[in-house]
């Protein structure tokens, strides 16, 4: 819209007499607060100056200065206008500064009684109301504060002035970072719809902080005479947190409003929170769809708030009221002015058009009320305090001050639905007539609208109101191909060394000089400085960990370089990265994060210092026992035989990820591998020269190593690797000292899992039993322990660790320890030298111990002094973590062991350091339990999990905490460590679960479909039967199984335990450990085994380590699709040295020097493996690869292509491996030649295999390709497992009822389907729609019934809605009384059978009864056994009498077993059997119309 000079000024006069009148009037003269408005209604007091009203209310003001300045002003006015927007800002920061010891404070607390107010005193800046009388914790409102001084700033206003407002600024920023995990009372001060007073995570206090925390950051408050001590920094990884939680969580508001109409903000002015453009979509006509009416939007459904129905006596709501405010919720005229806002910023004039015409009959002309000009002019002198009580009246004109009569438009607060049309609106919603209540106007809406009007008659552009380009988040493509810079840094020359000769080039610190690398605790210390302030109490930043985004930043302090290892790869606090496997999917998982969500300019870099902990010792020789042919199949191709260290291959495979790097792609990540001062140009420098100003800390020590790790003491427990081996539970260490009885004690301490080993339920079935039979053992008060000198001492696990010789300590080294190394005994009759030479020392020393049978009970204090003298002569871990049990049990963990000089503490962490270098998982477990670690991401990972409307349980039975909202550190310790776990390790796995389960709701959200709470104790559970299942032990045995898994191991059998829907398909695949011939394990031995019956003979069967070692489908494999294209090509050193392996067109990221080998498992059409072995360099690689080989299944295909040279170290052992894949040529295979293959595990010479070589000097082969039709694999897999007539003959013949004989007339499969209602009832995974659909069908019934447990319809769907996550709740609640998890699938699978039979027949809806699922799922089962008596009754033509014996209430407990392994689906699945159930019992009412 184009405008003259002369229309400009007119036009602009006319908006500044409207923002004069009806906005600066109100400004308070003296603190620049403006009043929400001076009405004074049944509703409220609104003279009051609420921080996010002002904000919003001087927007307008804001921008009419900006477009003064577009002018030639001789009237001053912009300049007016700019200050009067200073004023209120500064008059807010003064109010909030008042209550700086608040935000001291709530930094560290998050409580609600800490946080700054709300709203404060207009005339005064006072506060108004208690800091528990009001709702005052609005993350929200802080936000806006801080973003519109970041706009403000950006646009050339100065509202800071001092270096003390600058810190205080900063400390907002901390007091705000927060918000993901901070539960507030949000926009509408009332926190839950019910407004009781209970807070809830918003997302509109999100978003809004996301938007604060990017638009201030790098503002320097000072503009551009500023230096760095007056920037604001926030780091990325705190905006990251809340920017995530918010894509989560969105379009729902909070927990109990599943949608609200203040995410207009957040999606669009001024907050443009959301850089998901489909998201904002999707929010949008949400928001439209189920708020929009014709008078505005309403705030959320069955909002109660100034409708006639209210009871304005008091302010909560009782659960039954809000399905009465249904249909007749204020409508809100503001929400339109979002509308138009959003609009002009994304150019969508149509949306502009429509909703400018929508408010325009909404706006109300000042010229129609009687006393306007009074009410202006009165408004702030009607009392002392500013506080007057006039209301406009309804007349015929408004006299201004100079005599004419003022057309100022005026918006409503909200419309409401008059007393004698509530009806008449419920019957038809938008049909009747509305009433502008008395709030007249909102300041808010009209400052919004009045901005809306300069951008629309182009007085004013959207970029000088965005002058930082927040327009543009939701419109701006993400990019996704951020290259991450990786440097590897070595501990010290001799690593560097070993490195180097494995190919791998690294730098150590010396050689990065004059750049100094250090540990993220540096950074962490420095950043603790940034708004430290003591002359207003203010601490700096809370010293909270660095995250992933942060460490991968170079920073510069005056003119200095530092980098910083990232601080995940840190094991001093908890455990985790101490286990290889864990640290490298970790590491994938980082640099998949690092290259989602970087955002600064140049490229992210990760600075990595290898030590001799993670890859030390690997240049050794090994000695690989072959095993002999009676023992099992080895379930792991990195495990060594029982002579060799679990730990080596740990580190080799740390070892291969770090080679694999060099091929410049990780998981899809774009990566690159450099030296530092290659890097530097291309990477982020973020300035830390603020800390030059801050004189109270060292931080130049602190940023070079002067604040390094914490030393360890000296040692104090002796130790012998070989001495201290796992052991099945039951059974005993080989420490030959005393017997330990255990028993419950005041400290809650008990290694006796009967919280684990109590089974939940007994649901047995043909020895497939899955919480067990209930459990006969003793109550934890009595069981024991005994540890004699004739058997092993209770270990985690039953396992033979192979000897492993730690790297020994420097002797400049100062890691010592207080107790004794371990001493193995040797078994008698040994030919060994050594054991002979040791023999008598050892008789010695059992003679001097011969008193060893000593009871030891937990919390009697009464064997003190033996247990004391036990463990100073204790050389086994197992024996010194129990007997540090003990004594902590009774004289606490700061006791002081005067033979050992050091407290139980100190010891405590000596064994946990010993026992993670041995990797025993177990020790490790109970020592970090004993001594309360807890992991620094646990809140973050709560959080994913419950932002994404999953409920999480810690404990058990009447103690069970429910976590539904995110919780601090403290608080989740305190719950974790006061809940009185059976078994100390118990505290420690759940740490464990948590931290998987959040990484796997971030990886794949889809993994969690269905599933709404998420109960710890119970997820365990079910871990420890699938250990019990698959090795065939008992409760205990799988415990100590569980307990001995390392943390990838754990993850991955979580993950498949997750991996819900799959687990009935097909022969379904799961983690175990498996035993070898003697019961003992080997270290690492994990595989996949297939569910079908291991004695079953076929050369073609599911591959063990699918899951655990990461398989993935087959890329590019279409839905349907049974072909699979393999193409390879290699070219040697001189040929061009390289290695293609294309899988379906697709390449594999695996090109390293040697021979890269993808495997594949055409059955479950995954690949297995993707690694390379550097056959160039070593002959251990050779014997891996034979070791993979010999692993394999036959069946499964494999492709192999060299690069470079793979000859040098090829062993013997090597090529005979090669050509059991069908290799004819790999003897021919010279020094750098050009070789690759595509074969087949058990495919002979000359058979099949497709093969490609040329000598060196012949350059590369030809690309070799072959085609595979994996429906004949996977028929073969059928017809192995399809049971013969012959055996169904004969179990059709039985005339005793069995799970074998059903097989023979019913749909049957195998138990999968029983399996996967147990993991599914563990989890309390629901189908799709799950919800909505139970809220319709209890709402035209009574209630359910399970035995005695009620779900009422009132006041439950009167009080929540259909897609309310409260409602989710209560009805998950509701079937937690069902205690067998495969009967409350069933239970679930009942209520979607009555909700599909009404949804496909219309006309039929269930009378208001009370629905007894139980009854149902019992007729169906009876249904299903007559079903099947009849099939056999023709097949077998029984007599009457064995009819009789047939009878369902005879085996009713065999019909429930094969009932609940019914398929779902089918003429014969459990929904066809559900469905006659329903139609039965249910009394149905029927609309022939």
């Amino acid at each position: 819209m184009y405008h003259s000079q002369a229309n400009v000024r007119k036009r602009l006069d006319h908006y500044y007499h409207c923002v004069n009148a009806v906005i600066l009037n109100r400004q308070n003269p003296t603190t620049g607060l403006i009043p929400a408005s001076v009405a004074v209604t049944t509703h409220g007091d609104y003279r009051d100056a609420w921080v996010r009203d002002n904000v919003y209310s001087i927007m307008a003001v804001f921008g009419l200065a900006l477009a003064y300045r577009r002018i030639d002003d001789d009237e001053g006015r912009a300049y007016e206008l700019e200050h009067a927007v200073v004023k209120l800002m500064r008059g807010l920061l003064f109010s909030m500064m008042r209550q700086v010891h608040k935000v001291e404070v709530f930094k560290k607390t998050q409580s609600l009684n800490d946080c700054l107010h709300a709203k404060y005193n207009t005339a005064t800046g006072d506060t108004v109301v208690g800091d528990s009388e009001w709702g005052h914790l609005q993350v929200d409102a802080t936000s806006i504060f801080l973003l519109a001084l970041a706009q403000m700033t950006a646009s050339g206003m100065l509202i800071i002035y001092t270096q003390d407002e600058v810190d205080f600024v900063q400390n907002l920023v901390f007091y705000i970072e927060r918000a993901y995990r901070t539960p507030d009372y949000g926009i509408w001060e009332r926190g839950n719809k019910i407004n009781h007073g209970e807070p809830e995570l918003n997302s509109s206090s999100i978003g809004m902080a996301v938007a604060a925390l990017q638009a201030i950051n790098g503002i320097n408050l000072f503009g551009s005479r500023g230096g760095p001590s007056s920037v604001i920094h926030v780091l990325p990884d705190e905006i990251t947190r809340n920017y995530t939680t918010l894509h989560s969580a969105m379009p729902r508001e909070s927990n109990s409003k599943e949608i609200d109409a203040a995410l207009l903000s957040v999606i669009g002015f001024p907050a443009f929170a959301v850089g998901d453009a489909k998201l904002v979509e999707r929010t949008r006509n949400e928001i439209k769809e189920k708020l929009g009416g014709k008078y505005g939007c309403k705030r959320f459904l069955r909002d109660g708030h100034q409708t006639v129905l209210e009871n304005t006596t008091r302010l909560h709501y009782d659960a039954h009221e809000l399905k009465i405010f249904e249909g007749i919720e204020c409508e809100w005229p503001l929400f339109f002015t979002y509308f138009i806002l959003d609009g002009l910023f994304s150019e969508n004039e149509e949306q502009v058009e429509e909703y400018r015409a929508k408010l325009e009959p909404l706006i109300i002309d000042s010229a129609t009320l009687v006393d306007f000009g009074q009410f202006i002019s009165d408004s702030m002198s009607d009392s002392e305090d500013g506080r007057g009580q006039r209301t406009p009246t309804s007349g015929l004109h408004t006299p201004g001050g100079d005599g004419k009569i003022q057309h100022i438009p005026l918006i409503p607060e909200l419309y409401y639905v008059p007393h004698h049309l509530v009806d008449a609106e419920k019957a038809d919603p938008h049909s009747q007539a509305r009433m502008a209540n008395d709030n007249l106007p909102l300041v808010w809406a009209n400052s919004l609208h009045t901005l809306g009007c300069l951008i629309y008659e182009n007085l004013l552009s959207v970029a000088e109101v965005d002058p930082l380009g927040r327009r543009f988040n939701a419109r701006r493509t993400r990019t996704n191909d951020t290259v991450v810079q990786i440097v590897l840094l070595a501990e010290d020359s001799n690593l560097q060394s070993m490195l180097n000769m494995y190919g791998l080039e690294t730098q150590t610190m010396e050689q990065v000089h004059p750049i100094t690398v250090s540990h993220p605790q540096g950074l962490k210390e420095v950043y603790a400085a940034l708004g430290r302030n003591n002359k207003l109490g203010l601490s700096g930043r809370p010293k909270r960990p660095i995250g992933s985004l942060g460490t991968s930043r170079l920073y510069r302090v005056q003119g200095h370089l530092y980098a910083f290892t990232p601080h995940f790869m840190d094991n001093e606090e908890f455990y985790l990265t101490s286990d290889n496997d864990y640290l490298i999917s970790i590491f994938e998982q980082e640099l998949a994060f690092v290259r989602q969500y970087w955002v600064s300019p140049g490229r992210p870099t990760m600075t990595i210092l290898l030590t001799h902990a993670m890859l030390g010792g690997l240049a050794k020789s090994r000695n690989f026992s072959s095993q002999n042919a009676g023992s099992q199949h080895m379930t792991t191709w990195r495990k060594a035989g029982l002579g060799s260290t679990p730990q080596k291959d740990n580190k080799r495979n740390l070892l291969n990820f770090f080679m694999q790097l060099r091929s410049g792609v990780c998981n899809g990540v774009r990566v690159r591998l450099g030296r530092l001062s290659e890097m530097i140009n291309t990477s982020y420098i973020q300035s830390l020269d603020f800390l030059v100003t801050k004189k109270d800390i060292d931080w130049v020590g602190i940023l070079r190593g002067a604040a390094n790790r914490r030393k360890r003491g000296s040692r104090k427990l002796g130790l012998n690797e070989k001495q201290t081996q796992a052991a099945t539970g039951g059974s005993r260490t080989p420490s030959n000292r005393w017997s330990m009885r255990r028993r419950s004690s005041s400290f809650g301490l008990s290694l006796a899992l009967s919280s684990l080993t109590t089974p939940a339920v007994h649901t047995e079935i043909d020895g497939d039993n899955y919480f067990g039979t209930y459990s006969q053992a003793p109550t934890p008060s009595e069981a024991t322990f005994p540890i004699s000198p004739v058997n092993p001492a209770p270990g985690p696990l039953d396992v033979q660790e192979p000897p492993y010789t730690p790297k020994k300590p420097k002797k400049d080294q100062t890691t010592t320890f207080k107790l004794r190394d371990h001493e193995e005994p040797r078994p008698k009759g040994t030919t060994d030298a050594r054991d002979a030479i040791a023999e008598d020392e050892e008789e010695d020393e059992e003679a001097s111990d011969g008193n060893d049978n000593l009871g030891l009970t937990l919390g009697d204090p009464s064997s003190m002094e033996s247990a004391m003298s036990m463990l100073s002569t204790s050389v086994n871990l197992f024996d010194q973590i129990d007997l540090l049990h003990y004594l902590m049990s009774c004289e606490g963990i700061d006791y002081y062991v005067t033979n050992l000089e050091a407290t139980v503490k100190t010891l405590l962490e000596e064994v946990y350091f010993k026992s993670l270098q041995l990797k025993l998982w177990s020790i490790v477990r109970q020592a970090a339990g004993l001594l309360h670690k807890v992991v620094n991401s646990l809140t973050i990972n709560i959080t994913d999990l419950v932002i994404r409307q999953k409920q999480i349980t810690i404990g058990s039975g009447p103690t069970e905490h429910f976590i539904t909202t995110p919780l601090g550190p403290d608080v989740l310790s305190r719950i974790i460590y006061d809940e009185d776990f059976d078994d100390v390790r118990e505290g420690p796995v759940v740490q464990e679960v948590l931290i998987y389960l959040g990484s796997f709701v971030r990886a794949d959200p889809e993994m969690f479909a269905g599933i709404m709470r998420l109960r710890t104790h119970f997820l365990i559970i079910a871990l420890r039967e699938e250990i019990s299942r698959l090795n065939s032990c008992d409760e205990a045995d799988a415990i100590e199984h569980l307990m001995q898994l390392s943390p990838f191991e754990l993850k991955s059998l979580l993950g498949t335990v997750l991996s819900g829907p799959t687990l009935s398909a097909n022969a379904t695949n799961t983690l175990l450990r498996n035993q070898t011939s003697t019961g003992a394990f080997s270290g690492r031995n994990v595989s996949l085994t297939s569910d079908s019956d291991q004695s079953t003979s076929t050369n073609i069967t599911s591959s063990g380590p699918s899951a655990m070692q990461g398989a993935v489908p087959i890329p590019n494999l279409a839905k349907g699709s049974t072909t699979l294209t393999i193409k390879v090509q290699s070219g040697g050193y001189h040929s061009g040295n390289f290695s293609k392996i294309l899988i379906n067109d697709c390449t594999m990221s695996v090109s390293s020097r040697g021979i890269n080998v993808v495997v594949i498992d055409p059955v479950q059409c995954v690949l297995i493996e993707t690694v390379s072995f550097d056959t160039h360099i070593s002959e251990d690689e050779s014997d891996d690869l034979a070791r993979l080989i010999d692993w394999l299944h036959p069946g499964l295909i494999v492709a192999c292509a060299a690069k470079d040279d793979c000859f040098e170290h090829l062993t013997v052992a090597a090529r005979l491996a090669l050509k059991q894949l069908g290799s004819e040529r790999i003897d021919d295979v010279k020094y750098r030649d050009s070789w690759c293959m595509i074969g087949e595990k058990g495919t002979q010479p000359q058979t099949g295999a497709v093969e490609g070589h040329k000598s060196f000097t012949d350059g590369p082969t030809d690309a070799i390709e072959r085609a595979f039709d994996l429906k004949i694999y996977q028929s073969k897999v059928n017809d192995a497992t399809t049971p013969s007539t012959t055996t169904m003959t004969a179990t059709a013949t039985t005339t005793t009822p069995s799970p074998s004989s059903i097989a023979a007339f019913v749909p049957n499969s195998s138990g999968r389907w029983l399996r996967r209602r147990k993991n599914d009832g563990a989890l309390n995974r629901v189908p799709d729609k799950f919800y909505p659909r139970v809220w319709n069908i209890l709402s035209r019934s009574a209630g359910f019934r399970v035995g005695t447990h009620f779900l009422p319809r009132d006041p439950i769907v009167s009080e929540k809605t259909p897609e309310e996550f409260n409602f989710a709740l209560a009805v998950e609640n509701f079937l937690g009384a069902i205690v067998d998890p495969a009967e409350r699938q069933i239970a679930v699978e009942t209520l979607m059978v009555i909700s599909k039979i009404e949804d496909r027949n219309p006309g039929m809806e269930v009378q208001p009864e009370v629905i007894d699922l139980p009854l149902i799922m019992r007729e169906a089962m009876e249904i299903f056994w007559t079903r099947w008596i009849e099939e056999e009754q023709e097949e077998q033509e029984e007599e009457q009498e064995e009819e009789q014996q047939q009878e369902f209430s005879n085996h009713e407990e065999l019909a429930q077993r094969m009932f609940y392994d019914l398929p779902q689906e089918g003429k014969e699945g459990t929904l066809a059997y559900l469905a006659r159930a329903v139609l039965k019992l249910l009394p149905y009412s029927i609309d022939f119309e």
